[in-house]
């Protein structure tokens, strides 16, 4: 079934959907709307999971289960007309908190392997090969300077400058004024100068 846009400034017929179209067609269950998004979204998400992690392993399984929860969202419910000019923001809104489910579930796994007895040791050759990984170590690297900021800023930054949402879009996935997001990055500059040297968004 082809979808006519009723935008003026909507594309040619034949031409790349807007995200207003894809998003109305996903509301008529479109299977096909959410692969256009996943083609145009999937590598931002990636990026996005792939520093938040360190692990392109589990980067590719936070976009997995980023696309199967926006299915499922409008599957359950009509979500209505898309309200922001992209879905981006939305999709990396779901990423987020598939991502911290995930590590809430890696928490609890943890706790519970370290209550069980020790029993017999096998070597663990996975980190050996992350360690060969040279783009993980330097991204571990930086996460780790990263844990020196307040959790609220560490988001932020991850969201502009890994992301590369705009302010305004970084804001709707936080929940806060653009003004917030803006006061955020320039504290977390100002404390990580040398990773942080390059101009943000805020002063272009």
């Amino acid at each position: 079934m082809t979808m006519a846009s009723s935008r003026p400034d909507g594309p040619p017929p034949g031409g790349p959907q807007s995200d207003h179209e894809l998003w109305d067609a996903l509301r008529q269950r479109d299977p096909e709307a959410l692969g256009s998004l996943f083609s145009r979204y999937s590598g931002v998400i990636h990026t996005y999971a792939v520093r938040h992690t360190g692990s392109y392993g589990s980067a590719d399984d936070a976009v997995q289960a980023t696309f199967i929860t926006a299915w499922r969202q409008f599957a359950r419910s009509d979500p209505g007309p898309l309200r922001h000019e992209t879905a981006r923001a939305w999709l990396l809104t779901i990423a987020r908190n598939e991502l911290r489910n995930t590590a809430r579930a890696k928490r609890r796994l943890t706790q519970f392997i370290n209550r069980q007895p020790d029993a017999a040791h096998h070597p663990d050759h996975a980190d050996a090969i992350a360690a060969r990984v040279d783009s993980e170590k330097y991204i571990r690297a930086v996460r780790q300077a990263l844990r020196q900021l307040p959790p609220h800023e560490r988001e932020t930054i991850e969201l502009v400058y890994w992301a590369e949402l705009p302010l305004a879009e970084a804001a709707v996935v936080l929940g806060v004024a653009e003004g917030t997001v803006k006061a955020r990055l320039s504290r977390a500059r100002r404390r990580l100068p040398a990773l942080l040297n390059h101009p943000g968004p805020e002063d272009s």
